[in-house]
């Protein structure tokens, strides 16, 4: 609980920039389904798929790289540290996945659909999270793992239901590229947005 605990504030930063990135993509889209502008819609989500992905890919190795220094900043105890350590290192190879979790949801949201975040991997993340600390004893790494692991599943079926979609807001892989002034419009949005929760856990 204590290495669990040492890490709240730098997954708080990082969560809530993802979480902001994801609102710009839910801003725009919905704008777009707004308009009836179903070209906009289609350039703002494969951008946004791509910018997303690009963060989360960043936000993880800023983790995996500056672990330790970050928590050493945080003057985390000596004890807590290895573990610390481990647990963020760990959770960080989630970011990817729930930078595209958040940008799915973002998406689905601006559609209407607001059940779907996909409680699945919620209850997958509190099973694994009892087998792995009381079944494998492995303690706050177990708990990383877990989470890792529900991220992505989280990450997978909101793809697959994005990728079944009729209508413009289905996700072709082909049509993956950056469009300018979808970017621009999705950063303008979410880069204040993603800050603004991040400014939290810095204030903290």
């Amino acid at each position: 609980l204590g290495a669990v605990g040492s890490t709240t504030l730098l997954v708080s930063l990082f969560t809530g920039l993802l979480i902001g990135i994801g609102s710009g993509v839910n801003v725009v889209v919905a704008r777009g389904l707004g308009l009836g502008s179903h070209e906009d819609v289609e350039k703002t989500i494969h951008t946004s798929l791509l910018i997303c992905s690009g963060i989360g890919i960043v936000v993880c190795l800023v983790c995996l790289l500056l672990a330790k220094p970050m928590l050493l900043l945080l003057n985390t105890k000596e004890e807590l540290l290895p573990g610390a350590v481990g647990y963020l290192r760990i959770y960080a190879l989630g970011m990817p996945a729930m930078a595209v979790y958040n940008f799915g949801n973002g998406v689905l949201s601006a559609a209407g659909d607001t059940k779907r975040p996909l409680s699945i991997a919620g209850v997958v993340n509190v099973a694994l999270n009892l087998f792995f600390v009381i079944q494998c004893h492995m303690a706050a790494l177990g708990v990383a793992i877990a989470s890792a692991i529900a991220q992505w599943l989280s990450a997978l079926l909101i793809m697959r239901h994005l990728m079944s979609q009729k209508d413009a807001c289905r996700v072709h892989l082909k049509k993956l590229c950056i469009d300018k002034a979808a970017a621009k419009r999705v950063l303008m949005i979410g880069i204040p947005s993603g800050l603004q929760n991040a400014i939290f856990a810095v204030a903290n």
